[in-house]
């Protein structure tokens, strides 16, 4: 009899164990479950949907907008006033930059969230996600810890989509930021790597 209650408590805690790691892998497989099914109150529950906008804001803002002009320096005072004069009057009078319009929350529907699950990355607001990935690629766990982790879906033409999920409970997990592909930045690293571990010169 204590043997056998000794087994199952160990079981249990084994399982306990087994669901305390895999628990982001679990709550990403639910998001997809949730956004295939347009279940927004579990979607509501799975994503923090505020911190995820911000995000994807940024990370959209910035590439749209591109690179900065460089403007050369305004002239010094002491040896060109009238030239400083100019540039002043110059600075004042034009029109502000214009932002460029961009529709975070596009990327935030049902259909997106599914898109973006699949790696779809910048299109996810535009694509089909099961014409895009007939087959759904498999998470990879690029960060695991007690209380955060990071999953990456990887499209081989795209890059690396990857979803921060943080611990809410003992199993839960939400979804706390979405890093969009940066090919240039990987195809960075991945040469940064390589260099490492190649030959002495």
């Amino acid at each position: 009899m204590f043997k056998t209650l000794s087994i199952a408590i160990i079981v249990a805690a084994l399982a306990a164990l087994f669901g305390f790691a895999i628990g982001p892998v679990w709550a990403f497989y639910d998001l997809r479950s949730a956004a295939e099914s347009e279940d927004i109150q579990s979607l509501s529950e799975l994503v923090a949907f505020d911190d995820v906008r911000a995000s994807l804001k940024a990370q959209l803002w910035s590439d749209a907008k591109g690179t900065t002009t460089a403007y050369a320096p305004a002239p010094n005072v002491m040896k060109d006033p009238l030239g400083a004069l100019g540039r002043a009057i110059t600075d004042l009078t034009a029109p502000a930059p214009k932002q460029p319009v961009i529709d975070v929350n596009s990327y935030l529907t049902a259909k997106a969230l599914l898109a973006l699950s699949y790696g779809a990355g910048k299109d996810a607001n535009v694509v089909e996600p099961r014409e895009f990935a007939p087959k759904p690629p498999l998470p990879t766990v690029l960060y695991w810890s007690i209380d955060r982790a990071r999953l990456g879906v990887k499209q081989p033409d795209i890059g690396t989509t990857v979803f921060t999920l943080k611990r809410k409970g003992l199993f839960t997990w939400q979804v706390t930021h979405i890093g969009l592909p940066d090919p240039e930045a990987e195809a960075a690293a991945s040469a940064s790597a390589s260099s490492d571990f190649g030959p002495d010169k």
